[in-house]
């Protein structure tokens, strides 16, 4: 295994500025190779990333903060959502802060926006009412920074989704059930699409989606109306929400092509869920399940793939290696467009971010590395996805023949490889149609050797064996097959086939080298002769198929056997 490491930081950042007031931040990244994990401080909500994860913002129950590893936290000022609404949100290029702030000029809670670089904060106006102290709130930005979206009031009772741009100001995104209150909580890329809850008549938050100002009502395949939506992924297609009695108040991502898709059941019976984070993509959500009525934060955190399903985050961020310290991550708020960070709550109200490594490039096996004759190829499962075989992650190479009928050796025996492994080829990525697989030829390592024909492509699958997962070191080699005419092998007999309790083979040629091998490609015999004839006894093979490798003056002949 990687070897993990420990290191405990406290930061202090310096600034002149007087809207900044910087904080001492005990971080604790438990880091490995593959991941990393920071416990940002007691009574801190982390909400939102940028991009690629590098900005964190959130709120400490009094104002604004952002985060950076080389920064620790800041507190930037602004508002939290206690008596004002909002929720502090952040540009793909962390440039740009989302959050509602005290409006110096009405003393009223406002839309607001913090320019990282100048360090000034800007408020964007309301609709021209208020409930108590709020005008309006902030609930989310674009990734381009140039929309905020969230809610204004349009008398003490009521409010309606708002989108602020700069060419536009505040915008009325209005509400289609008269009388009724309507939010807007997240935005796509460019603020074209926006995602948040339309009131029904009877006061229930039905998740809407207004692409360009019009609004579309999310339901269920049984028409029942879905709960609101929370987040929508940067492309604009998906948007995510949960916790409604029509779905068994389970988790849910929707696209119009697809309408609501389940995340669930919950871990637990009884619990309630909901997605709370999308990547730019959609294809990975982030949210929780927690027991009802009990806070969020007794709950547990999940992430969603299209490949592995829910996952619990907890224990994915243990099998990356993060020593969490006890900590469960309950409550993520929110994932980065690159699905490399998560950020959110753990169960004692600290807030956290959650480092995932990037999925490797051959996760798939569309994405297979080309392999040629005699190359050794570092890689790792780590973090890549299980795509068949064992239930373990896995990755591919591919080879394609030379012209030449060849016998191809693929061995992670060579050193380097960490884990239990296991080797499978293929004739396609379908993976209908498995050629040869092996476990363990030497020791918890493994080895095979196939036959190309000379043109076609095969895809071969590293992974572990059980779940087993890490790094490995990945040696092919290639020898020709000489025709059958060929003087090293003219002479050769194999005898008899079907064989029954002994195998007689015999050459002109010395046989340098026998080994057997079962159809899984388990090593059954190897032996040395060096002599031109060669006797096996084969009583305690089984009745099957099997491969005789025969090696004359450098080059091999595979046989097939039946017993």
């Amino acid at each position: 295994m990687t070897k993990i490491y420990f290191k405990n930081q406290r930061k202090l950042s310096l600034n002149n500025s007087k809207l900044l007031i910087i904080v001492f931040s005990l971080l604790m990244p438990f880091t490995n190779a593959n991941a990393q994990f920071f416990e940002l401080g007691s009574g801190l909500t982390a909400t939102s990333a940028s991009s690629d994860g590098s900005v964190v913002v959130g709120d400490n129950g009094g104002q604004n903060f952002m985060w950076t590893e080389g920064s620790g936290v800041v507190l930037i000022g602004g508002v939290a959502p206690q008596g004002f609404g909002g929720q502090a949100a952040v540009s793909g290029d962390g440039t740009l802060i989302s959050a509602t702030r005290i409006n110096p000029s009405t003393n009223l809670g406002e839309l607001s926006s913090y320019n990282v670089a100048t360090q000034a904060w800007t408020s964007h106006g309301s609709l021209g009412s208020s409930s108590g102290s709020s005008a309006s709130s902030a609930w989310g930005m674009s990734s381009d920074g140039l929309t905020i979206v969230g809610l204004g009031w349009i008398n003490a009772g009521s409010a309606h989704a708002i989108k602020w741009t700069a060419a536009g100001g505040v915008e009325d995104l209005g509400s289609s059930v008269s009388g009724r209150s309507t939010r807007a909580n997240a935005a796509n890329s460019d603020g074209s699409i926006i995602a948040g809850w339309q009131d029904s008549p009877s006061g229930f938050r039905q998740g809407a989606i207004w692409t360009n100002g019009v609004q579309n009502l999310i339901t269920h395949a049984n028409g029942d109306r879905a709960t609101e939506a929370g987040a929508i992924s940067a492309d604009g297609v998906w948007t995510c929400g949960g916790q409604g009695f029509s779905n068994d108040f389970q988790a849910w991502k929707w696209s119009d092509a697809t309408g609501i898709i389940d995340i669930g059941p919950a871990p637990t019976s009884g619990w309630r869920g909901a997605a709370t984070g999308l990547t730019a993509d959609g294809s990975k959500a982030v949210g929780f399940y927690r027991p009802w009525p009990a806070p969020a934060t007794f709950g547990r955190g999940f992430i969603h793939t299209e490949l592995d399903g829910m996952l619990d985050l907890t224990d994915l961020a243990i099998t990356l290696g993060n020593d969490l310290q006890g900590a469960i991550l309950a409550l993520p708020l929110g994932i980065s467009d690159d699905g490399s960070t998560v950020v959110g709550v753990t169960n004692s109200g600290q807030g956290f971010v959650l480092r995932i490594p990037a999925e490797p490039l051959n996760n798939g096996c569309s994405g297979a590395i080309a392999l040629d004759c005699d190359a050794i190829v570092t890689g790792s499962t780590a973090n890549a996805t299980d795509s068949g075989g064992e239930a373990a992650p896995d990755v591919y190479y591919s080879y394609t023949g030379s012209g030449t009928i060849e016998n191809i050796t693929i061995s992670l025996c060579g050193g380097g490889t960490n884990y239990n492994s296991y080797l499978r080829v293929y004739s396609d990525c379908t993976l209908a149609t498995e050629i040869i697989a092996n476990d363990d030829f030497c020791g918890e390592q493994s080895e095979l050797t196939f036959e190309s024909d000379g043109s076609s492509t095969y895809y071969i699958m590293v992974e572990g064996a059980g779940a087993a997962s890490g790094v490995f070191s990945l040696e092919i080699s290639c020898t020709p097959i000489l025709g059958l005419n060929d003087n090293v092998f003219s002479s050769l007999v194999v005898y008899p086939n079907p064989v029954d309790n002994q195998l007689f083979i015999r050459n002109s040629e010395p046989i340098k080298v026998v080994t057997i091998f079962a159809i899984t490609g388990q090593k059954l015999l190897h032996m040395a002769p060096n002599n031109t004839s060669v006797k096996i006894n084969t009583d305690h093979l089984q009745s099957g198929v099997y491969f005789a490798h025969i090696e004359v003056s450098g080059y091999k002949k595979v046989i097939r056997l039946i017993k």
